[in-house]
């Protein structure tokens, strides 16, 4: 069993303008809201993918009705553990006409010590050995630095596969317990590294990412927007190029990446499948409102070339 694990989902409110000014009136043409919260969207994207998972995690009190009416329209399964307050709401502006996102992410809630036991227990009675358990996104307020890396630890001590998909020293503080999977942007590696590579110079990025290698990481998946991806798994390394198509949405495009590729390859063992499914899943919700339907992901893999780097 795949599980998903959101300690800070978000609903992302999406304004659309054709001109965004700052500090004038706007007039907005288009609004909708986006249920999510990067692990939310992994387990969407698995379950639309045809991989059964269970969505893990905290929810705001005030509106956690919103995400269980979601999650149940997409047949997930969910075990949250409810929190006081309120899920954080995320805007984001949408300028049309020069292409432009402008994001503001809304304050989380605030967790306790009751509430870190709660999530644990949660953790320790649903994933058991040889489930795959994808840890994914922020942390919430009052959450301790090192929730990501004692969660690793009892992966790691009992058998079960576990991504990683965070930013800085939280993604570090987790390669001591050998994630399988680690998925930083090109933008999250250089700030990791206080590099500023381009996607052109991409013997460097390997050797970045064989950096996180050595720290403990089996593979890591380097996505890079439109420029493509780079896959270092254990012997190989494999680039892939990006499908081309109306971008709608960047929200949850690497979400997206992240449950196609461990889905295909937990069912294929298949690097360059892998690869190929994440690659399209991504690009098919960036050209989507929401996470993308499977029809859309396969109607995307001819434009698809996975090629081994040398």
């Amino acid at each position: 069993m795949i599980y998903t694990l959101t300690l800070n989902p978000a609903i992302d409110q999406v304004i659309e303008v054709p001109n965004f000014q700052l500090g004038e009136t706007n007039k907005v043409v288009s609004e909708y809201e986006v249920i999510g919260g990067k692990g939310i969207n992994v387990a969407v994207m698995l379950q639309h993918l045809g991989y059964p998972t269970t969505a893990l995690g905290f929810l705001g009190h005030d509106n956690k009705e919103v995400f269980e009416h979601y999650l149940a329209k997409q047949d997930v399964v969910a075990c949250f553990h409810e929190v006081a307050g309120k899920t954080r709401t995320n805007m984001k502006i949408k300028s049309l006409e020069i292409k432009q996102e402008t994001e503001l992410n809304g304050i989380a809630f605030a967790i306790s010590d009751n509430d870190i036991a709660a999530i644990l227990t949660i953790i320790k009675t649903e994933v058991t050995k040889n489930d795959c358990l994808i840890m994914s996104g922020s942390l919430p307020q009052n959450c301790p630095f090192d929730l990501y890396q004692k969660i690793s630890t009892y992966c790691y001590e009992n058998q079960i596969i576990f991504v990683i998909d965070a930013t800085k020293n939280v993604l570090l503080s987790t390669l001591g317990a050998k994630p399988f999977l680690v998925k930083p942007n090109l933008d999250e590696l250089n700030e990791l590294f206080g590099t500023d590579y381009k996607f052109t110079q991409k013997a460097k990025i390997v050797a970045l990412g064989q950096k996180l290698q050595a720290q403990g990481a089996q593979n890591v998946l380097i996505s890079s927007g439109k420029d493509g991806s780079i896959l270092i798994t254990p012997t190989d390394v494999y680039l892939g190029n990006t499908a081309t198509g109306q971008l709608i949405n960047s929200s949850g495009a690497g979400d997206s990446m992240v449950a196609g590729f461990v889905g295909t390859y937990l069912t294929t063992k298949d690097y360059q499948k892998a690869l190929l499914t994440g690659i399209c899943a991504g690009s098919a919700t960036a050209f989507s409102p929401g996470i993308a339907e499977q029809a859309v992901v396969e109607s995307l893999k001819k434009q698809i070339k996975i090629t081994v780097f040398k």
